[in-house]
């Protein structure tokens, strides 16, 4: 597109008589002393024009500058401006009007001819232009058929899009912060002391009242050893009354056979020979008196060792008191002691392991966590705005990712329950648990990694509430 801009009726601009300097190529000047908007006024001998010419615009005694094309007319020593753009002639056409108003040019004019803009400037096109782009249109009929298609595919994919995304709300419940939850159990260390043996490893399977952990308590352990030589001490003392005893008993027995030896060595020859004699003699009579009364404990002698054996018997008894005492004691200390050793509750797989054999550990410190041997489960929290609109044994859609791929699972609601979001606690709302279909304990633990993020949306079924409605009206 060609822009030309010319004053509409050249031949009626005024000429005025004010000298108008150019430059030529070559450094000569030249001193125009009648010029117009259409053209200059030059003497005959420049007529050497050739090469790049400057034409100066004084204002306030600095000349603005710009080159200028001029083209000879029949006139001698006329020649015409021949292609000016819009700027430079704003710029020449302001000198211009202050010369035939006989004011001096403001600042804000020049500054404004200096920044005249483009579309300022009449355009339009060539009859050969209008032409040429009428040739390139193409027929009409085509023109509509392609528009309609073309809003035909728009309005279609706003409604597929939009659509699809208002019958997704309306038609399932998403779950925010879902994620996938192990049933892990955690064994806390009972109270401080050293772990001093770990009985298990990462995956052992292990049952109820297995050994997990055992933690030494030195004062725990100390009191044992205390109470330990107490009871071997109790049992010592026990053991050497026990022994007195005893010996107390054989001397009775050796007491007791002396006397039965002396009346029988007494009597027996007596009753052969003199057996039908009525009256004892004193000496089988002493015999036999002593040995009688001290069978039945009122000789002297014999009530002095019984007395010693009654009172041992109560030493013995006292000691053995003792040692039940001591014994229970170390019972005790021993069910402190053991109350350090960390057992398994559950049936399950050794999750983790988070202490070492050997270190030192604080109460409720974290030693093992098992797994239980129960599928694991995906959760996911709900706002409680939403309270109505959920329930147990929805079906549910699960999306999560597995070596770098998206997996789907189906599921359904097992249990709902009050809750915090983990994200906001300070949120309140519905904690939703969900059961995957078909997927036991192995492929849950393969496929669902612990706190691993899900997508979890449920399914409203609202054809099935709107058939439940009409049967219940009908």
């Amino acid at each position: 597109m060609n822009i030309r801009h010319e004053c509409p009726m050249p031949e009626l601009s005024f000429s005025v008589a004010v000298p108008l300097h150019l430059h030529k190529e070559n450094g000569c000047k030249l001193i125009a002393d009648r010029w117009s908007l259409a053209g200059v006024w030059l003497a005959p001998d420049d007529d050497d024009l050739s090469g790049d010419i400057y034409l100066s615009v004084p204002f306030q005694g600095v000349d603005v500058s710009f080159p200028v094309v001029l083209k000879a007319t029949d006139v001698p020593g006329h020649y015409t401006f021949h292609k000016l753009i819009v700027r430079q002639r704003e710029t020449l056409g302001a000198f211009y009007k202050g010369v035939l108003s006989g004011q001096m040019v403001s600042t804000n004019d020049i500054i404004t001819s200096l920044d005249a803009p483009v579309d300022l400037v009449p355009m339009g096109e060539t009859e050969q232009e209008e032409t040429a782009g009428q040739a390139k249109a193409k027929p009409r009929l085509l023109r509509a058929l392609w528009n309609v298609a073309f809003y035909l595919a728009g309005a279609a994919f706003l409604v597929l899009f939009l659509g699809g995304q208002i019958w997704q709300r309306l038609s399932h419940v998403q779950l925010d912060h879902a994620r996938f939850v192990a049933p892990i159990t955690e064994y806390k260390a009972p109270e401080a002391g050293y772990l001093t043996r770990i009985n298990v490893a990462v995956g052992d399977q292990v049952k109820p009242g297995d050994i997990l952990a055992r933690i030494e308590d030195p004062d725990r352990e100390s009191d044992v050893e205390d109470v330990r030589a107490e009871v071997l001490l109790a049992e010592r003392r026990l053991r050497i009354e026990r022994n007195r005893v005893a010996e107390h008993r054989l001397q009775r027995k050796a007491q007791h056979a002396a006397l039965l030896a002396r009346f029988q060595t007494l009597w027996i020859p007596w009753r052969i020979n003199d057996r039908h004699v009525l009256v004892y003699p004193d000496q089988i009579e002493t015999a036999r008196l002593a040995l009688y009364n001290f069978e039945r404990q009122r000789d002297p002698n014999a009530m002095g060792s019984f007395d010693m054996l009654d009172t041992l018997e109560e030493t013995v008894t006292e000691r053995d008191l003792d040692l039940r005492r001591w014994k229970r004691e170390l019972r005790h200390r021993k069910a402190a002691a053991d109350e350090l050793v960390v057992r398994a509750k559950f049936e399950g797989t050794v999750f983790g392991v988070y202490a070492l054999k050997g270190s030192y550990i604080a109460r409720d410190d974290l030693v093992v966590e098992i797994e239980d041997n129960t599928p694991r489960m995906a959760v996911g929290w709900i706002d409680d705005s939403m309270v109505t609109t959920v329930h147990i044994g929805m079906t549910a859609d699960i999306s999560y990712v597995f070596h770098g791929q998206t997996k789907h699972n189906q599921g359904q609601v097992i249990d709902i329950q009050a809750g915090t979001d983990i994200a906001q606690p300070d949120k309140f709302g519905m904690v939703i648990t969900i059961q995957a279909d078909g997927a036991g304990l192995r492929k849950t633990r393969k496929w669902f990694r612990r706190n691993a993020p899900a997508r979890i949306r449920l399914k409203r079924g609202l054809f099935a509430s709107w058939f439940e409605r009409d049967n219940g009206r009908s």
